[in-house]
């Protein structure tokens, strides 16, 4: 953001929702403490509003008034709010970690970006926000690409082809051992 404001002069604002409370608490959640901090000292806290924790059923509010989702952890392992932008219509840029790598299809739905590059994640924000056309047929395939890969029915049916190939591999009944006080049985009737 103070890239964006700054040094490209194309002035943002920054909405940060989360936390272990529903108003803001620097002493509750450190890290909201330790990045107001770093908004002053970058000379943009003017720009930078911290919503608090928000429940699951308004975060759909918080996505849509954002012209894109920026998420950029080091670490991921699924990534649930890049898929809650892209249900949105929202193109992401997050960092190219973990399971992110998998949800944002890179040039399509959003860029993917190496943590902790402020450099290439301002140009890729900076993109997306003097795009309006690119940025909004993004969010058009973000919502697309939730709608085919990432909802409940879909889990569901590729849970059940994973059980019916494994199933299907076992020719014969496979007998459970008992342990710990377990009674095992086999697999037909259970």
């Amino acid at each position: 953001a103070a890239l964006l404001n700054q040094q490209y002069q194309f002035p943002v604002r920054l909405l940060l929702v989360g936390g272990e409370t529903h108003e803001p608490d620097d002493d509750a959640t450190p890290e909201i403490g330790a990045l107001r901090q770093l908004a002053t000292a970058l000379g943009i806290s003017e720009r930078v509003t911290f919503t608090g924790k928000r429940q699951r059923d308004e975060l759909y509010l918080y996505y849509g008034a954002g012209d894109v989702v920026v998420t950029t952890p080091w670490y991921e392992p699924f990534g649930l709010t890049p898929l809650e932008a892209m249900a949105c219509g929202r193109p992401v840029v997050g960092s190219a970690v973990g399971g992110l790598t998998f949800t944002v299809d890179d040039g399509k739905t959003g860029y993917l970006v190496p943590p902790e590059d402020p450099s290439l994640l301002a140009g890729q924000i900076l993109q997306l926000l003097s795009d309006k056309p690119a940025r909004t047929e993004m969010g058009i395939r973000a919502r697309r690409r939730v709608e085919e890969h990432f909802t409940w029915p879909v889990a569901a049916a590729r849970t059940a082809l994973v059980y019916e190939a494994l199933f299907a591999r076992s020719a014969t009944p496979v007998a459970l051992e008992p342990t710990a006080g377990v009674v095992g049985e086999s697999l037909e009737h259970v």
